[in-house]
């Protein structure tokens, strides 16, 4: 992104409830809260991670299937 692009968080913007902020703790929760920002768009922006998800995985054959035909189902001798 940009310099244009990435939105700039104004620390007289925030609302603190706590009493009694000074200018350098405004400052400073700004600039965690851009840094966090930042970090979660580029996040957004990155490729997805390639393999198989969770849900793929879940969906495989737990065991080759069954085929059906003479002798195919009958106890193996021991």
């Amino acid at each position: 992104m940009s310099d244009e692009q990435t939105p700039r968080l104004d620390p007289a913007s925030l609302h603190f409830i706590t009493r009694r902020v000074s200018a350098s703790e405004r400052a400073a929760v700004a600039v965690v809260l851009a840094a966090q920002l930042e970090q979660e768009s580029a996040q957004l922006g990155a490729a997805p991670g390639h393999g198989t998800s969770a849900w793929q995985r879940s969906q495989r054959p737990l065991r080759t299937p069954l085929v059906p035909g003479l002798g195919r189902w009958s106890r193996p001798e021991l």
